[in-house]
């Protein structure tokens, strides 16, 4: 697995956002002896997210599906040296090219800061108007079945508060938000795509009778 950090670019210029901060990361990884159907099964798998992808993601649902499209929610939490959880929706489209290779947008459409994780979950800061850890994020996996297995890509474009003078100890904090988000995704896909194959691997093997050794 191999995770880049890369420049977010608007026709070839760098993005400049008024009080924002944009990143871009980039992870690829590689696992033998899966399919694309099988990478699909596990990314479709919306309600076992806050397994999966523990402890990046507390809480997940699946709010609506209407073919290849879905609204869903996210719990995130970070803890460095301090807390913060952040309630997510976004709208993800699977497409699949080919027999072979499958592509997943999936857009933010609504992100809140948890005002005060330790009392409640569900009261929020206003949107745009709290801390500014995550305004909105982007992802786009392009997965492919080739070489006994399959190549999976995932790119993360994510938008936050610039830092204001004085708070500028909080780079470090901002800068792994959706780093150690990405890892966590991939390091979850590639175990429960493995977890999927031992399971399948499972069924396929016959069970041999025991000997009746008494006789």
């Amino acid at each position: 697995m191999t995770i880049l950090p890369r420049q977010a670019l608007d026709n070839g210029k760098e993005i400049d956002v008024p009080g924002g901060f944009v990143q871009d990361w980039l992870g690829i990884l590689f696992i033998p002896n899966a399919t694309v159907d099988q990478v699909r099964a596990v990314l479709e798998d919306y309600p076992a997210y806050k397994h999966l992808y523990k402890p990046e993601v507390i809480e997940s649902k699946l709010l609506n599906r209407n073919g290849n499209e879905f609204d869903i929610f996210l719990r995130l939490y970070k803890k460095q040296f301090l807390t913060v959880v952040l309630n997510a929706n976004y709208h993800v489209k699977f497409g699949q090219l080919d027999p072979t290779r499958l592509y997943v947008n999936s857009r933010s459409t609504r992100i809140a800061e948890v005002d005060n994780p330790d009392r409640s979950m569900i009261v929020e800061q206003p949107v745009g108007h709290d801390d500014g850890f995550l305004w909105a994020l982007n992802s786009y996996w392009r997965i492919e079945q080739a070489d006994g297995g399959v190549y999976a890509q995932l790119e993360a474009v994510s938008l936050s508060r610039d830092l204001p003078f004085g708070l500028f100890w909080l780079k470090g904090f901002l800068q792994k938000f959706p780093k150690d988000s990405m890892e966590a995704t991939l390091r979850g896909t590639k175990r429960a795509v493995k977890n999927q194959l031992r399971a399948d691997l499972g069924h396929l093997i016959p069970i041999t009778p025991v000997k009746n050794l008494s006789k």
